[in-house]
């Protein structure tokens, strides 16, 4: 009976396309694409070998779990063919960036000395000359008198000017320049963190001095740097840490 009517629809359709083709309309692509696909739905729905139905509620979720289940399985698959990386080499390399790190920041691993009469100038591997710490001074602006180059400290803190001898040959001028020596330098007051020297323009700067010293003669130099605002006596200890581009040293001064 199905076939039947199959079979007449069929007849129907070929009677109307023939015998009125003249007077039937242009189909646009998606018209055209309508009545296929429709076309195609009957003869489905009218096939003896086609089960057409609508799937139930436990079947659509059975299919839904069937197909979860399979992307777990290739997300598992995928993650056990991934190359293991070797945690090792990152740790290890961590850790040398961290020892630097430590060497830059807390330089309070160097071997302290006193400083009674140390020639700090021996320390570093300065030749012909003599440095011999002095005094240090706490102000808000060094030189005081503003005459030529001078720093001013920031907002609510304070400049700790440390003062050292400078001494060259007793039988002849020395030609200094303390500047080809790199001098870095650090300052730890009262044990609470170090602190950097600050490179300054001042002419009698420890870190950048270049002139002549005369032979015998004594030249005051200075070593700068920036503090939290205090006065001279609150500083309980003072510790240099000081560097050349070959030797250093670690001194307290206080």
């Amino acid at each position: 009976m199905k076939k039947g009517k199959v079979l007449g629809l069929f007849a129907m359709s070929a009677t109307l396309l023939t015998g009125c083709i003249d007077a039937m309309p242009e189909l646009t692509a998606e018209q055209s694409d309508i009545i296929t696909e429709y076309a195609a739905g009957l003869l489905l729905k009218y096939s003896p070998n086609y089960n057409y139905r609508i799937a139930d509620e436990e079947e659509v979720l059975a299919a839904m779990a069937a197909r979860q289940e399979a992307a777990e399985a290739e997300s598992e698959t995928a993650a056990e063919t991934e190359p293991e990386t070797d945690s090792a080499q990152p740790e290890e390399e961590t850790n040398q960036n961290t020892s630097s790190t430590e060497t830059e920041t807390e330089p309070e691993t160097e071997q302290i000395q006193f400083v009674a009469d140390l020639d700090f100038a021996a320390e570093l591997g300065i030749d012909d000359l003599i440095i011999r710490y002095q005094s240090f001074e706490v102000c808000s602006a060094y030189p005081g008198d503003n005459t030529g180059f001078s720093v001013d400290a920031a907002q609510g803190k304070k400049l700790l000017v440390m003062h050292f001898d400078l001494e060259g040959l007793p039988e002849e001028d020395i030609d200094c320049n303390l500047f080809d020596y790199e001098l870095k330098m650090r300052v730890n007051i009262n044990d609470s963190g170090s602190v950097p020297v600050l490179s300054t323009l001042i002419p009698n700067d420890l870190g950048t001095y270049m002139d002549i010293v005369p032979a015998g003669e004594i030249v005051d130099v200075v070593a700068v740097a920036e503090i939290d605002d205090m006065t001279a006596e609150e500083i309980q200890t003072l510790t240099l840490y000081a560097a050349s581009n070959s030797q250093s040293c670690a001194v307290k001064l206080k």
